[in-house]
């Protein structure tokens, strides 16, 4: 069972792909290269530190390590199980033909899972399922259609980011929703969120005239956290608030994974912390907030966490 309280909204990894290349401003301190560089260092001539995954300064390269013997992990687990693939799937130096072989796991012998793939890199997704539904499509001998127990996301962590790589996000068939995290500055999602309506033209309304279909590739879910680990930037809560605001407006499941290092001076602050000795950042409106660490930071806005995902009933 996903252990909501801890901002968890899996409930294991599926560990396919190892090392990535920094493509966001997000990646800047990037836990899944701290902990490989944590736990993979190796000792080279004269006691330097050396890791084929990471550079020097803890970050990922650009080399990628494929895991196909862990391609068969969820087909002998028999407990219906909520898996995040890690990492981006997506990379440029990740072949087709193990995307292939992931979607040919999950489709055949994995329905009774629900799975997570998210991405930094939405062109190289939709140019990759595309080519994946068309191979199969002519391997078969007719129309192929992706497993429904995925759900694809994409990170944005600015405004940007958003505008850049969503409406390309959206051409990806299927379940979707956006990881914003970190929350690097106000984001306004609220055109994504609501279903589109296409007019149609002559000849295609029937017999009333041009007609509208409505456009349902949208985003279903938005998943959101503050910054952790050493570096970490803080989030404003007004950021949080807008897309929190924007997801009821249209309906969609909100999830607020965590506030982060850091609280902001109108948030409740723990008793036990120092106001003369805490790190402090100051806002342009003149506010401020105090590193006081994740587990005190916690998950609460506005006095109560919000904890709506698609993929739990």
């Amino acid at each position: 069972m996903i252990d909501i309280s801890k901002g968890r909204y899996w409930d294991l990894p599926w560990s396919l792909v190892s090392g990535c290349t920094p493509c966001s401003p997000g990646c800047d301190h990037c836990w899944s290269a701290a902990m490989t560089y944590r736990f993979h260092l190796k000792l080279g001539k004269g006691g330097a530190v050396k890791h084929h995954l990471t550079n020097i300064n803890g970050k990922f390269n650009g080399y990628i390590e494929l895991h196909p013997e862990r391609l068969s992990i969820p087909l002998k687990r028999r407990k219906p199980t909520v898996y995040a693939v890690w990492n981006d799937l997506f990379h440029e130096s990740v072949p087709d033909e193990f995307f292939s072989d992931v979607m040919m796991h999950i489709g055949v012998g994995a329905m009774h899972h629900k799975f997570l793939i998210l991405s930094k890199r939405p062109e190289r997704m939709a140019e990759t399922i595309d080519a994946y539904i068309k191979m199969a499509s002519d391997q078969c001998g007719r129309e192929v259609t992706l497993p429904q127990n995925i759900f694809w996301g994409l990170t944005v962590v600015n405004q940007q980011e958003a505008d850049e790589k969503i409406p390309v996000f959206l051409q990806v068939p299927g379940k979707k929703f956006l990881s914003i995290e970190p929350m690097l500055g106000a984001i306004d999602i609220e055109k994504w969120l609501h279903p589109r309506q296409t007019v149609l033209p002559d000849g295609y309304g029937g017999s009333h005239g041009p007609g509208w279909i409505t456009d349902f590739r949208t985003i279903n879910a938005v998943i959101l956290g503050g910054e952790t680990g050493p570096g970490s930037r803080p989030v404003h809560p007004d950021w949080v608030r807008s897309v929190r605001d924007q997801c009821a407006a249209a309906g969609v499941p909100f999830f607020f994974k965590q506030n982060g290092e850091w609280l902001h001076e109108t948030q409740e602050m723990p008793q036990d912390i120092m106001f003369w000795n805490r790190q402090d950042h100051k806002w342009p409106d003149g506010s401020k907030s105090y590193r006081v660490g994740r587990k005190k930071a916690g998950r609460l806005l506005d006095g109560r966490t919000h904890d709506d995902l698609p993929w739990v009933k």
